[in-house]
């Protein structure tokens, strides 16, 4: 019998939780990506101790791979995202360690009933066991990297401000033949519908079309400072925030002609960085329509627009 593989399981849980982002913001960290090109030589000791926990995030095949190595480790505790389900239907249980009378390293203990049909049980088990190992341990202590406390409108700028650094990225390096080539910040902003209520109309005047222009010129802008500080602050270990961040030397001249360099041959961002960071973070995901049909990288943005983000949800409900 074929069974279900990680992916789907990846999909629904780890993929939409806040941790997913976190990677992906730490990946568009330069300097977190030359700390790991120096294998931790940085004069920055927040960055390395980032470095130390988080590891090479560039050196795995995808983002899977690398959260059932570090993920659980960094981020399991309580106030994790991933949704814990003790019962699991059909009267079988996943058993805690305070269910035990001692503790079973590196084991996922279930509790199955005589009666349960052999296939629904082979089913349900797997399920388990795949969701226990993305998941992790379920600690009763406090994770080593906890999410920062962010309010629920700050929060839904998180995903619009990561979309327009990857298209800002696309524009930026694309080649002078690409349709991307000629865009600017109201071109950007108005694609990512940043400003819905500054779309143009046939029926404006030239002074109102140049105030929707501007108005969505500012919020692009608006959003690629919220990366930039999405960016900063993921550096030292906190996300999502966006409090200012002191700087400190992090290179030494020679590093940082080194580092200048490496941009300048196009080591750190290409033109098709985007399609590597969606083969990187959802590996499984066929985005792209084919010749003719849109720019690849906004294939990629309207399937990151799409993403399920129950966090952007709030946790009551209005009455």
């Amino acid at each position: 019998m074929d069974m279900p593989t990680a992916n789907n399981l990846a999909s629904t849980a780890i993929n939409s939780s806040l941790y997913f982002w976190w990677v992906a913001f730490l990946r568009c960290s330069k300097d977190f990506w030359w700390c790991c090109h120096e294998n931790g030589n940085c004069m920055d000791p927040r960055l390395v101790k980032v470095w130390n926990d988080f590891g090479d995030i560039f050196k795995y095949e995808c983002f899977m791979h690398w959260w059932q190595d570090r993920g659980p480790k960094l981020f399991d505790s309580p106030q994790m995202e991933i949704k814990f389900l003790k019962d699991l239907g059909f009267g079988l249980q996943l058993l805690l360690s305070e269910d035990l009378a001692k503790d079973q390293t590196g084991m996922i203990c279930l509790a199955i009933p005589k009666y349960l049909d052999s296939l629904i049980a082979q089913s349900i088990i797997y399920e388990a066991w795949q969701l226990a190992r993305v998941r992790g341990k379920h600690y009763t202590v406090n994770a080593k990297y906890q999410l920062y406390d962010l309010i629920l409108r700050s929060k839904k700028t998180i995903i619009p401000a990561y979309r327009s650094f990857v298209l800002n990225v696309s524009v930026t390096n694309s080649e002078l033949q690409d349709q991307l080539n000629r865009w600017g910040d109201f071109e950007m902003g108005r694609h990512l519908n940043l400003s819905p209520k500054d779309r143009l109309r046939e029926s404006d005047t030239l002074d109102r079309r140049r105030e929707k222009q501007n108005s969505v010129r500012n919020i692009f802008r608006q959003n690629k400072i919220c990366a930039a500080d999405l960016i900063a602050n993921v550096e030292v270990g906190i996300f999502p925030c966006k409090n200012p961040v002191e700087n400190c030397a992090r290179w030494s001249l020679d590093q940082q002609s080194a580092l200048d360099h490496s941009v300048a041959q196009g080591l750190w961002h290409s033109k098709d960085w985007a399609i590597k960071e969606m083969a990187y973070m959802l590996p499984d995901k066929e985005v792209f329509l084919g010749f003719g049909e849109p720019h690849q990288a906004l294939q990629i943005l309207d399937h990151l627009a799409n993403l399920d983000a129950p966090f952007l949800k709030p946790k009551r409900k209005k009455v």
